[in-house]
């Protein structure tokens, strides 16, 4: 059988996508390479509040999505799963993805394989955070991800990145923990203001240390008291003394893989985001990159683009979810 479409990653993006294929009723099948939907949500800080941003952007989906805790945002997400019965299907990671006479073959991991008119990725970015760059960055010591900050007391604890994920990490520790965060610059410039004012008070109160414009040169351990941290500041290399490292710097895409698929990206930056029309299609006809993977970062984007190209492929001409507000905001002009 070849299916209208396949799509790959259940994060918010790919769950859009499922709902609304389901309810236009083209034959599709979701695939999720982890055991549980939304995987990037599922490696959020237990009891983080996740954010429904834009707030002026409306929510297009079949799924429903409101600010909440990130168990709360999971629990509404697996009951709709269930009531809706969308068809997907747990630890089928794709290892490949090739265009043949206007189709696709998917190859999975399990050695199945499937075949469909069109494809939807979204993988997001998350399985691939970017490391220290230095060396013994895999080393035991080093996470690059938090779930439960309070299975964690009396430790030192240095925190690397400026992000919302870094702050936020920082904070949930440094109540039962003495949290260094490392600061490449002299802001917070990524930060959510509501995060921006909390980091920032909590250095204030110096319940909180951060070394602002430096970066990790080297990890030496285990030390005589566990580990340490090399840091090039603007007064000369310096020295932490620490029980673990969390680094939050990010995700880059998974390249490779990508460009496996056909896809081209428009310089060798390893940062840099694939090439997509306003439909979100690649290069490759009848492949859609939707979500993080295309630089859209946000939950409520990568939802309203899951069900915009289920439209699309369906044959659907709709407007983008934010026109209305566009089209009022330049009424006003000649």
């Amino acid at each position: 059988m070849v299916l209208d479409v396949a799509i790959v990653g259940a994060g918010p993006g790919g769950l859009s996508a499922a709902a609304r294929a389901k309810a236009l009723g083209l034959s599709y099948v979701l695939l999720e390479a982890s055991p549980a939907p939304a995987n990037t949500i599922q490696r959020y800080q237990r009891g983080k509040h996740v954010m429904a941003e834009p707030a002026v952007v409306p929510l297009r989906s079949d799924m429903s999505f409101a600010a909440g805790a990130r168990e709360q945002v999971l629990g509404t997400w697996q009951r709709e799963l269930e009531s809706l019965g969308i068809d997907i299907r747990y630890g089928s990671e794709v290892t490949a993805i090739d265009s043949r006479d206007g189709e696709f073959e998917l190859r999975l991991v399990s050695g199945d394989v499937l075949a469909s008119k069109h494809v939807i990725l979204a993988i997001g970015l998350q399985g691939n955070p970017r490391k220290l760059g230095v060396a013994g960055e895999d080393v035991a010591p080093v996470q690059y991800t938090l779930d439960d900050p309070d299975e964690y007391r009396d430790e030192t604890i240095v925190i690397v990145g400026a992000g919302d994920a870094a702050i936020e990490n920082a904070l949930g520790l440094a109540g039962h923990n003495k949290v260094v965060l490392i600061n490449r610059r002299d802001e917070f410039a990524r930060a959510k203001e509501g995060n921006l004012r909390a980091i920032t008070r909590a250095i204030e109160q110096k319940k909180i240390e951060c070394v602002f414009g430096s970066t990790v040169a080297g990890l030496e351990g285990p030390t005589p008291d566990g580990f340490a941290v090399i840091l090039n500041t603007p007064a000369g290399e310096s020295r932490i003394e620490c029980d673990r490292v969390i680094a939050r710097l990010g995700a880059i895409p998974p390249r490779r893989f990508v460009e496996a698929c056909g896809i081209r990206f428009p310089s060798d930056d390893p940062a840099s985001l694939p090439e997509l029309s306003t439909r979100y299609e690649s290069n490759v006809p009848g492949l859609f990159v939707i979500g993080a993977l295309g630089g859209y970062p946000l939950i409520k984007q990568a939802m309203n683009q899951g069900y915009e190209v289920a439209e699309f492929i369906a044959g659907n001409e709709i407007e983008p979810a934010d026109h209305p507000l566009l089209e009022l905001k330049f009424s006003s002009l000649p």
